[in-house]
C-alpha cells in the first residue's frame, strides 16, 4: 500500500513548465529545470534526495555522496545511502571552514593542528568555534524504497541523519512547520490509499505556503 513516502517520490516537471507562467520562453524553462535538479537529484531508481537551503553546498554535498556509492562502495539500502550523504555533508561543511579559516591564512587542517601554540589564542578560538558551530542552514531529505521497503530520513548540520520511518512524513525548509501540522492534523495513516494521501500532501504544501520563501509551483516524485 502506497504511503506518504511513496508521494514524494512522480515528478512532473514538464506538466509544471507547460504552465502558462513559463509560456514560450525556453532559457527560463532550462533555467527552472536545472533549479529543480538542484533540489531533487536521483541517487538511484528507488531512492531521491531533496534539499532545502543552499542550493550550491547540497549540490556539493550529494555530489560527493554520489562520488562516494560510485567508488566500490556496496550501498543496497536507503539506510547506507543516507550514510553516505551524512557522511559527505560532513566533508562538504570542513571543506568550507577550511577554505574560508584557513587558506586564508596560509593553513591547511594539519598546519593548523601542528601551529596551534603559535598561533593568537583569539584566532585559535575563533577558527574552534567555526569548526564547532558554523551552520550552512542547508537539510536534505533521503528517500526511497529498498528490499525491506519505504525509508525517508533527514540529514542536517553539523552532519547528523535522523530517521522518520516510525512517523511515516517529514518537511523540511521554512514551510516545513506548517506542512508538518497539516498532515498531523489530517491523521495520516500508513493503511491510506495512493490518491488519498496526495490529497493530504498537496493540502499539506498549499498550507506552507504561507512560510516566507515558499513558492506556489509543485513538483511531485512517486516511488513505486
Amino acid at each position: 500500500m502506497p504511503t506518504a513516502r511513496d508521494i514524494l517520490l512522480n515528478l512532473q516537471l514538464d506538466e509544471l513548465l507547460r504552465s502558462p507562467v513559463f509560456g514560450k520562453n525556453s532559457n527560463l524553462k532550462s533555467e527552472m529545470k536545472d533549479v529543480m535538479h538542484g533540489l531533487l537529484t536521483k541517487v538511484n531508481d528507488k531512492v531521491y534526495t531533496l534539499t532545502a537551503g543552499d542550493v550550491l553546498f547540497a549540490s556539493e554535498v550529494v555530489a560527493e555522496a554520489q562520488q562516494k556509492l560510485t567508488s566500490g562502495n556496496n550501498a543496497t539500502t536507503v539506510s547506507e545511502m543516507a550514510e553516505y550523504v551524512r557522511l559527505a555533508y560532513q566533508e562538504v561543511r570542513e571543506k568550507h571552514i577550511i577554505r574560508n579559516e584557513l587558506e586564508s591564512r596560509g593553513l591547511d587542517l594539519n598546519l593548523y593542528y601542528e601551529n596551534q601554540q603559535k598561533l593568537v589564542s583569539p584566532i585559535i578560538q575563533m577558527i574552534d568555534e567555526q569548526f564547532r558551530t558554523w551552520n550552512p542552514e542547508v537539510e536534505l531529505i533521503v528517500a526511497g524504497k529498498d528490499s525491506s521497503g519505504c525509508h525517508i530520513y533527514t540529514v542536517q548540520n553539523p552532519g547528523d541523519t535522523l530517521c522518520h520511518d516510525s512517523v511515516g512524513f517529514v518537511a523540511i525548509g521554512s514551510g516545513a512547520p506548517h506542512a508538518l501540522y497539516s498532515l498531523i492534523e489530517s491523521n495520516y495513516k500508513r493503511t491510506m490509499g495512493k490518491d488519498e494521501v496526495e490529497k493530504l500532501v498537496k493540502r499539506a504544501k498549499r498550507r506552507s505556503e504561507v512560510a516566507p520563501g515558499v513558492g506556489t509551483a509543485t513538483a511531485d516524485v512517486s516511488v513505486e
